[in-house]
């Protein structure tokens, strides 16, 4: 009895990996809209796993520095996704926040805030749809607190360099 549940924990474990499609091309670099400066998307794709890190690197609609007048960075990040097909990427994605890494503590705050989908039409052209809606109730100290609902798509173009 105990082993046939360890076997089917196992395989249920084991499902969603195997039911991931494989990339039809490796897609990190970095990649933006060249008609729209200001913001720009990196994604690093493991080779072997095909584990997708991507960031969303924008400008926080929120409020603009006080000493400047301009709007803070903000980086929505995506830390893994699932490949739906040779193509397409989808995954939750989060907004942190911490100490510097040279800082000693930790007090890192990890919000999920939405999804990212990369549909690729090819190695060098995409589209890039996001689904930013933070959840009720958080404290004002969470770095996700008062962002607004942010949801669109955009042509997404590699950077050559």
């Amino acid at each position: 009895m105990l082993r046939r549940l360890l076997a089917i924990v196992l395989l249920a474990l084991a499902l969603p990996a195997a039911a991931q499609s494989t990339p039809a091309a490796n897609y990190t670099d970095m990649w933006w809209n060249p008609a729209e400066s200001g913001w720009g998307v990196s994604i690093v794709q493991h080779p072997t796993t095909h584990q997708v890190y991507a960031v969303w690197y924008t400008y926080d609609p929120r409020e603009a520095d006080p000493a400047t007048g301009q709007f803070k960075p903000l980086w929505i990040v995506m830390a893994g996704g699932t490949w739906t097909s040779p193509t397409t990427l989808t995954g939750p994605v989060y907004v942190t926040n911490g100490r510097p890494f040279n800082q000693a503590g930790s007090s890192t705050t990890v919000t999920n805030v939405g999804s990212f989908t990369f549909n690729f039409s090819g190695s060098s052209n995409g589209t890039f749809t996001y689904n930013i809606a933070p959840p009720a109730g958080l404290a004002p100290s969470d770095p996700a607190f008062n962002l607004p609902t942010l949801s669109g798509s955009k042509s997404i173009t590699r950077q050559g360099f």
